[in-house]
């Protein structure tokens, strides 16, 4: 694997529910980018091809279709898998924001940890009826969960919880602008674990990423110190996540659902325990119950949504690739910046759209630099 394989951008964020594991599968799929022999991520491919032959490989049934028709349902099919992923993404965000403030079920741990659980109860669905195999089930040990597959959904977990708490503190616009941030705080985890010595680019792009952040956040009149504390918490999370992901994927790969079978559960059991401490007490007093009784539709769809960005961001990279994926990520929060000043009345003064643009220029020049490192 290559040791840029892991590089997180101002696209992905780690503010949403399960959203933050996005990173983790995008290294997953390059990882499975090169020729490897069968097993899981091939596995996960052919399930995945049902929605519309969205590996990149060839199959016995599409060889019998000309050239011509070939390409043109490849083009459709990436319209499809790109339109989705710019759709669920903010969708997951603003139903996230509804749950949490709308419908006042303040207790983003227990919120994640629902989410988590449903991206569990599917992956094992699929493993029952045998659409996925679990190729690498003979590594996991309980010795390999304890020292390697525990940390990475501590701090996974940690991303959810804090990610899903700031929407409670901050505007959906300026959460958007303050994801910019992301590549600087992985590029210092990268540095301290070793596993990639970035160039003097590099580290001035990621400067400038950290000054249009900076004026970004000057420039917010209703800056919450708490709501800032919980970002860069969940980006911190995120960053060391995706270190110990990168530094478990050097030695296994797993396919896209078969980490889902195994991480879910794990990431789970650490917010529901960390819920039961910091949460349980007030939700019980405020029977916090009811509000999921009389919406559990909301709920649910939280929960889906959560899982579908892990299997629709798989297909973009195995339609397109990892750099595609970051431009339209990229897009999609300048887009939901644009979404939270006009239709949700949030105030976004010039301070913050200069920040926010002077972070743009820099998250470009670190994705040029970064692939020419």
């Amino acid at each position: 694997m290559e040791r840029r394989a892991v590089r997180l951008d101002a696209a992905d964020s780690p503010t949403t529910v399960n959203e933050s594991q996005l990173q983790t599968h995008k290294v997953i799929c390059k990882s499975e980018s090169s020729p490897q022999p069968e097993g899981p991520a091939r596995r996960d491919a052919s399930f995945l091809q049902v929605v519309a032959n969205g590996d990149n490989e060839k199959s016995p049934n599409r060889g019998a279709l000309p050239a011509s028709r070939q390409r043109i349902l490849e083009v459709i099919a990436t319209l499809l898998y790109v339109g989705l992923y710019l759709a669920v993404g903010p969708l997951l965000i603003l139903v996230n924001q509804y749950i949490l403030k709308t419908l006042r079920f303040s207790y983003p741990m227990a919120l994640s940890g629902l989410g988590l659980m449903c991206s569990s109860a599917i992956a094992v669905f699929m493993r029952l009826f045998g659409l996925i195999s679990l190729d690498s089930a003979h590594v996991v040990t309980p010795a390999f969960m304890m020292y390697n597959l525990m940390p990475i959904g501590f701090s996974s977990a940690a991303t959810l919880a804090a990610g899903n708490a700031v929407y409670m503190y901050l505007p959906v616009g300026f959460i958007q602008m303050l994801k910019a941030f992301t590549p600087a705080v992985t590029l210092v985890f990268l540095g301290l674990s070793g596993l990639e010595r970035p160039t003097r680019k590099v580290v001035f792009s990621v400067l400038v990423i950290c000054a249009g952040t900076a004026i970004a956040s000057f420039g917010e009149g209703s800056m919450n110190p708490a709501g800032l504390l919980l970002m860069f918490s969940a980006e911190a999370a995120e960053g060391l996540k995706l270190v110990l992901t990168q530094k478990l994927l050097q030695r296994l790969k797993f396919g896209v659902i078969e980490s889902q079978y195994f991480m879910a559960p794990i990431s789970a059991v650490w917010l529901f325990s960390a819920s039961a401490f910091n949460e349980l007490p007030s939700a019980y007093e405020a029977n916090a119950i009811s509000i999921v009784l009389e919406n559990p539709g909301i709920f649910f769809l939280a929960a889906c949504l959560g899982f579908c960005v892990h299997i629709v961001s798989s297909l973009v990279i195995r339609a397109t690739n990892s750099v595609t994926l970051k431009v339209l990520g990229t897009a999609r929060n300048a887009g939901l910046v644009l979404f939270s000043a006009l239709f949700l009345d949030e105030m976004i003064t010039p301070m913050e759209w200069t920040g926010y643009s002077v972070s743009l220029v820099g998250f470009a020049a670190y994705n040029i630099y970064s692939a020419k490192a």
